[in-house]
């Protein structure tokens, strides 16, 4: 594949040509004209094929995870909103919270949260 750049100065057109030696792209990268025709033909050359599916795929687990986790954040947000304020059942919704998660991303526990936390302070003489 072989790319011309400069376009807006040669007066040529943004386009895709196969010739017998390559296929030549045409585009302006200051303007941003024909970077989209550059990307569709790196994703044809590297065999990529749109389907119906969106563009975040997950899985089952991943989903199951974060519905738990919404939940949980969720029943934090009603004790937070409550006079009495149950800070314990509020803290132990967000550990859930953070559970769930983890099972997606990895462990992450408390500890290294404070740690990451007191990372961030400068203690002074």
């Amino acid at each position: 594949m072989r790319v011309w750049n400069k376009i807006d100065l040669s007066g040529h057109k943004p386009a895709i040509d196969q010739m017998s030696d390559a296929t030549h792209v045409y585009l302006s990268a200051i303007d941003h004209i024909g970077i989209d025709l550059l990307r569709a033909e790196l994703l044809r050359l590297a065999g990529w094929q749109q389907t119906g599916e969106s563009l975040y795929l997950a899985r089952e687990r991943h989903l199951v995870a974060l519905k738990a986790a919404s939940l949980h954040l969720h029943n934090a947000a009603e004790l937070a909103a409550q006079d009495d304020q149950s800070l314990d059942l509020f803290a132990e919704e967000l550990r859930l919270t953070q559970e769930r998660l983890n099972s997606i991303t990895g462990e992450f526990t408390s500890d290294d949260l404070l740690g990451a936390i007191f990372s961030r302070f400068c203690i002074g003489k």
